[in-house]
């Protein structure tokens, strides 16, 4: 009797086991949602990678973003400029509790603000001259002179408030202890994000229990997670799956406009294109409404400027580059290079027209869009060899300096106003250092006027300022600007309630709910 008795045992055991080893997973009660997007989270440091928990729901700014890129209260339920504009206040919404039951109070704002401004990198830029906090309710800002943008700087994930128990004792953020609809609830590094619902949150409550997003950097794996079921959402996918996942009638296809351009920097500290005429030339030899019909299958829209049309800031009277291949030779001959030998590449003073395009795989359009510029160019004279790394190998090649086209997917609206970007990627001191922008590109003039562009609070005084900008770079085209992306996400059927936010921070997935 007891021999038949120990196979039940050790099946009976072993479902124990698995009940318990699937305890940290979904349960029959639970509902999780999957996703995955190209990167995993790299540290638990807001103020050195906000986006990653923002976009998640764990964490929260004091001003936020609506869907027309419109600020709107956030934790900060108002706030107003004094008539000297350098004191701006804010006036934090009551209720709000931390996710380890604390509240929202502006002392620990103010505790995190002052964090961001000595260790991140956020602040450097910002001429912030005090904090303070004169009751619970009241976060006071002071800058040393009128800095227009500052209200936009505080929608950026870096300085969303956390808890006092976010921190260990020697000040390092060993976990995002936010205010939003997700509490933090597990991660690996470069790879995954657990997030639970947030049963106490001030707004409108999650309507999934537990969500699990995944880094995967390969869009081919990312697809076949999803036609596998083992996904519920799958973001920034190639335009060429969207034809065969439509056609199978288990997915929606989400097309979002979004703030983000394929841009590419070219190397203006030695090299071909320190010649603004091959610059020029460059950019006239690519045809960038084929690269819009064929690589991205009609997804995305034709650049002229640096910001897409949807943008307030765009310079809609810039006229962009047109794709012209004898305009392209003429102005290569003029700059000295020719093809003396006849074998399709020039050459100047015995040197050939060689240069390295550098680009990475992550975002799915990259490639192949740097073959076809790469088929191009070489139609004028230029002899391109491609490199596609992983991002941050390509980043550190970028920055190294090794490198004559650097092809980017460039996000234009982390921080909702011109200041930022322009700042980061055209200002001169700041194009000799690590980015993804112009590459030691110096013009006195626009350093000019981007810092005029901060001090000036009249809308549309602004915008004047960022149009001459525009204008400028586009006549010295430091950057080859190609096109505005429309991004791809692909949701099951079942699954309700998913948007991208233009800016990319956030998924909006305490909207999201599973119809299983």
């Amino acid at each position: 009797m007891l021999l038949k008795i120990r196979p039940a045992l050790r099946i009976l055991m072993l479902s124990l086991s698995l009940l318990i080893a699937m305890a940290g997973y979904a349960t029959a009660s639970e509902t999780v949602l999957n996703v995955a997007g190209p990167w995993g989270p790299k540290t638990l440091d807001i103020q050195k990678a906000g986006y990653v928990f923002k976009r998640l729901g764990v964490t929260e700014c004091l001003i936020e973003v609506n869907q027309d890129l419109e600020l709107k209260p956030g934790l900060a339920e108002s706030w107003s400029l004094s008539d000297d504009r350098k004191t701006w206040t804010l006036n934090l919404r009551e209720g709000v509790l931390f996710h380890d039951g604390t509240p929202l109070v502006a002392g620990t704002v103010k505790a995190v603000l002052e964090r961001l401004q000595e260790k991140g990198s956020l602040f450097k830029a910002v001429p912030l001259e005090s904090i303070a906090a004169p009751d619970d309710q009241t976060l006071v800002l002071k800058t040393s002179e009128p800095f227009a943008p500052l209200a936009a700087y505080l929608s950026m994930g870096e300085t969303a408030p956390v808890a006092e128990s976010s921190f260990d004792a020697s000040g390092e953020m060993i976990r995002p202890v936010g205010t939003g609809p997700f509490v933090f609830e597990d991660w690996k590094v470069k790879d995954s994000v657990t997030v639970t619902r947030n049963d106490a949150y001030w707004g409108e409550k999650a309507k999934v229990d537990k969500v699990f997003y995944r880094g995967v950097p390969n869009a081919v794996t990312r697809l076949a997670m999803l036609r596998a079921g083992e996904l519920d959402i799958a973001q920034i996918l190639p335009p060429e799956a969207i034809r065969s996942l439509e056609q199978s009638g288990k997915f929606e296809i989400h097309r979002t406009s979004i703030g983000r351009c394929r841009m590419m920097g070219l190397n203006m500290a030695e090299g071909p294109f320190t010649d603004i005429l091959v610059r020029k030339a460059a950019n006239m030899a690519v045809n960038r409404d084929d690269l819009v019909r064929y690589v991205l299958e009609g997804v995305g829209e034709s650049a002229t400027t640096l910001y897409p049309p949807m943008v307030y800031w765009a310079n809609k009277e810039v006229k962009g580059y047109k794709f012209d291949q004898a305009g392209a030779k003429e102005m290569l001959e003029k700059a000295g290079w020719k093809d003396s030998d006849g074998d399709g590449i020039r050459e100047k003073n015995g040197t050939p027209l060689k240069i390295k395009l550098v680009t990475y795989p992550e975002r799915a359009a990259l490639p192949p869009t740097a073959e076809v510029v790469q088929a191009q160019l070489k139609d004028v004279g230029f002899d391109a060899e491609l490199v596609v790394t992983q991002v941050d190998a390509a980043h550190s090649i970028r920055d190294s300096g090794d490198f004559d086209m650097f092809l980017v997917g460039r996000g234009l609206l982390f921080v909702p106003d011109p200041d930022y970007n322009l700042m980061k990627d055209y200002y001169s001191e700041n194009t000799v250092a690590s980015g993804w922008g112009a590459y030691h590109y110096s013009n006195p003039k626009v350093d000019e006027l981007l810092l005029k562009g901060r001090s000036v609070f009249d809308q549309s005084k602004r915008k004047a300022i960022y149009d001459e900008v525009q204008a400028i770079l586009m006549k010295e085209a430091p950057m080859m600007y190609l096109n505005y992306y429309v991004n791809v996400d692909a949701v099951a059927k079942d699954i309700d309630g998913y948007t991208m936010h233009p800016t990319e921070s956030s998924y909006h997935l305490e909207t999201v709910s599973v119809n299983r």
